[in-house]
């Protein structure tokens, strides 16, 4: 689904769309997209979802969304990914490191681990 907008003449852009009834196989579902794009998989257990999040070469963040801390602990744990979001999105504290995981991204920014490889201590 997209909507109907004006995109600029000049550069490359892409309408904001989102992806649905996309399976693990397609290749939307295995590769980092970045732009307005939202692929859409459905799951039916928590351990569903961890394992279709950990079947990529990638993982910058992910984002839990639930009523219950316990199950974000629980995800957390499992989930391999860089950052995770807890009940939010793309939050970040100045103060802690980031870094992708797998093939997203190599060392980390922020934070004191972000500073290291600059200085000489």
């Amino acid at each position: 689904w997209a909507p109907d907008c004006e995109l600029p003449q000049r550069g490359y852009w892409f309408v904001p769309t989102v992806f649905t009834q996309v399976a693990q196989s397609h290749r939307i579902a295995r590769e980092e997209i970045f732009g307005p794009v939202l692929s859409v998989l459905t799951f039916r257990t928590p351990d569903e979802a961890v394992e279709k999040a950990n079947n990529t070469p990638y993982g910058l963040s992910a984002g839990v969304w639930t009523e219950k801390g316990s199950r974000i602990l629980w995800m957390a744990e499992r989930l391999r990914a860089g950052v995770i979001w807890a009940n939010t999105f793309n939050k970040f504290d100045p103060a802690s490191p980031f870094g992708g995981y797998k093939e997203s991204g190599f060392g980390r920014e922020g934070g004191r681990h972000g500073l290291e490889a600059y200085l000489n201590v």
